[in-house]
């Protein structure tokens, strides 16, 4: 069963991947495995303890199938050289990365989309944040952006996200992918 890695930190914006994951743990072919800077306990935003299943160094880049990448405050404010190896080798891998909301800075920061079409919470917000940056013509004004196996979304639009996740990884057929993306995006259930 192939691996599917979620970044877990003190902070992390807990809802963000969480359609996603929970999706991708109904498949027969992954197994969600979360992985920490260390293998501490952490609290995420919404108050919850986890545990990380593996450390950034224990991560088995044979049997992944994806790097989620969840949004929190730590993004903007550090730019987490330690993990920088580490989402390059998924990249130079071909393995796909998911960045939702925040994460966005961290690999525009780092010139991991300076090549990708991408999104994140708006052009301003990363320029705000880092300034101009090698590839900002390449941003689309869209919820969620999938190129080259990078998956980039702004910061609310967790359903759009899961979709592109789930698409990337071929969880479910196409037909079913849309009926499930439907289904979650329909405020009003017929009678």
């Amino acid at each position: 069963m192939k691996k599917t890695y979620l970044l877990v930190f003190n902070g992390l914006s807990d809802w963000e991947p969480g359609l996603a994951v929970a999706e991708i743990n109904k498949s027969d072919k992954y197994v969600v495995q979360t992985v920490g800077f260390n293998k501490e306990t952490i609290k995420t935003m919404g108050g919850i303890s986890i545990v990380p299943d593996y450390s950034l160094q224990e991560i088995d880049y044979e049997a992944a199938a994806i790097l989620i990448l969840p949004g929190g405050k730590m993004w903007e404010m550090d730019p987490l050289d330690e993990l920088v190896p580490v989402v390059k080798k998924f990249i130079d891998l071909k393995i796909p990365v998911a960045a939702i909301c925040g994460p966005t800075v961290f690999l525009t920061r780092h010139g991991l989309v300076e090549n990708i079409k991408h999104t994140s919470n708006g052009r301003a917000y990363l320029k705000n944040i880092i300034g101009e940056y090698k590839g900002s013509d390449l941003y689309i004004n869209k919820p969620s952006v999938s190129d080259k196996g990078i998956i980039t979304a702004n910061g609310i639009a967790f359903l759009e996200f899961a979709c592109e996740v789930l698409g990337e990884l071929g969880v479910y057929d196409d037909g079913t992918l849309e009926a499930w993306y439907e289904f979650f995006s329909t405020p009003q259930l017929e009678d």
